[in-house]
């Protein structure tokens, strides 16, 4: 399980790779934590978020919008996710701190998660899926 940079013209692409659904939601959320932010934060204060979807592509892209969301309006910065899924539901409890300047800043802003190109594919037992993170 892990995360990659690949090649765009414009925006941060990256391939996110897991076992499950839930795992994919996972790496991809910290990807956009680590890409964001710098340093790691502690995981001091927790949050649940639960979204809802038709498709594996539709879950994946709500749960990582409502994740800038709620690190953007709220001001937090996340060490940890926890995801659950089930059916069209996945929710998911954050573990982090607010965001301090210097010990979070330096990070790339990310204006939102693309659908361009956005599915996620079964492969040797993984899922796969190629995100466009809009910086």
């Amino acid at each position: 399980m892990s995360f990659e940079e690949r090649e765009h013209t414009a925006d941060l692409l990256l391939r996110i790779r897991a076992k499950t659904l839930a795992g994919l939601c996972e790496e991809a959320g910290m990807a956009l934590m680590k890409t964001m932010y710098r340093g790691s934060a502690r995981p001091v204060n927790e949050k649940s978020l639960t979204v809802y979807g038709q498709t594996p592509e539709h879950l994946f892209h709500s749960f990582l919008s409502e994740l800038l969301y709620i690190t953007e309006v709220e001001n937090l910065v996340f060490s940890r996710i926890i995801v659950t899924e089930h059916d069209n539901e996945i929710s998911a409890t954050l573990l982090g701190e607010p965001f301090d300047r210097d010990l979070h800043g330096g990070g790339t802003e990310v204006k939102g998660v693309s659908w361009y190109g956005l599915s996620i594919i079964q492969d040797n037992n993984d899922y796969v899926c190629d995100v466009l993170f809009d910086v």
